[in-house]
């Protein structure tokens, strides 16, 4: 049975919301007077490297951009553009193309959701995955580095609110005993109290959280449940818009994490994002 399209939603897919069209379904570019907004992003964690790429369109409008965090080698590489085909991202494979930057990445063994909701006369969709088993190469300014981590991928689409603002934060690494553990924090999103995006996975096994909170400055987030994590931020990719009808103010950067997460479990070790981003769009 099909979940009802005035409610918020978050399974597989199968019982998703019927009546109103979602991926990969063709969607008009204005509903009820809301444009529509896409995206498709991906994020790569490991010790030594981290990366992002994405592509994103508002209406007609397109613009893709991507960043390099070396860890290892202190060295930090961005590019952003409208209207090209430099990032490539597909079911299992996420490159980059762009001058004397490149990212080959593939990536499986992946645990998905799809979340969904009314917003103001509109909605949003999404479908996350996070896969323990991502590996390629990653190549900027002459050095060569093969890569092996974990990776988050977000796909979004949907009729967003014109004021629309989130604050995000997600991660991976490991814990006291050893696991494999991620989390994915969110407000101004799929933020409701149930069927949300917030979740934790260990050693893979998905389960929802509780509603969260961010310090002002996004220097820690904590859970309803308990437990709190402080970020690190180490490389920053900025970008500020302002078209007339669609201004945007985004921030993202890599980062570490420490500090513990719901059910008291404490991290090793962790890598990962957070981002800022307010738009009128």
């Amino acid at each position: 049975m099909s979940s009802s399209i005035e409610k918020p939603y978050r399974g597989s897919g199968l019982d998703r919301p019927l009546g109103v069209p979602l991926p990969p379904q063709r969607m008009p570019l204005f509903r009820a007077g809301q444009l529509r907004k896409s995206w498709h992003y991906v994020s790569f964690w490991s010790r030594e490297l981290s990366f992002c790429a994405a592509r994103a369109s508002v209406g007609p409008l397109q613009q893709e951009y991507w960043g390099i965090w070396d860890r290892q080698a202190k060295q930090f590489r961005e590019g952003s553009h409208r209207f090209t085909r430099r990032v490539q991202i597909g079911p299992n494979r996420a490159q980059v193309r762009d001058g004397d930057a490149e990212i080959d990445v593939t990536f499986e063994s992946c645990s998905s959701f799809e979340v969904y909701r009314p917003a103001g006369r509109a909605y949003i969709w999404s479908h996350k995955d996070y896969c323990r088993q991502a590996r390629g190469i990653v190549r900027y300014s002459g050095k060569s580095r093969e890569v092996v981590g974990v990776i988050f991928v977000d796909i979004n689409a949907g009729y967003h609110e014109r004021p629309t603002q989130w604050r995000w934060a997600a991660g991976a690494g490991l814990d006291q005993q050893g696991r494999i553990v991620a989390f994915n924090a969110i407000t101004g999103l799929f933020d409701t109290p149930l069927e949300s995006e917030r979740t934790m996975w260990i050693d893979g096994d998905a389960q929802e959280v509780g509603p969260n909170s961010f310090a002002e400055d996004l220097s820690t987030v904590s859970f309803a449940e308990g437990g709190t994590l402080s970020f690190q931020p180490e490389a920053l990719i900025e970008t500020h818009e302002n078209l007339l009808v669609i201004r945007s103010d985004y921030l993202h950067w890599f980062g570490t994490y420490t500090g513990t997460l719901p059910g008291g479990i404490e991290l090793r070790e962790a890598y990962g994002v957070r981002e800022r981003h307010e738009a009128l769009w």
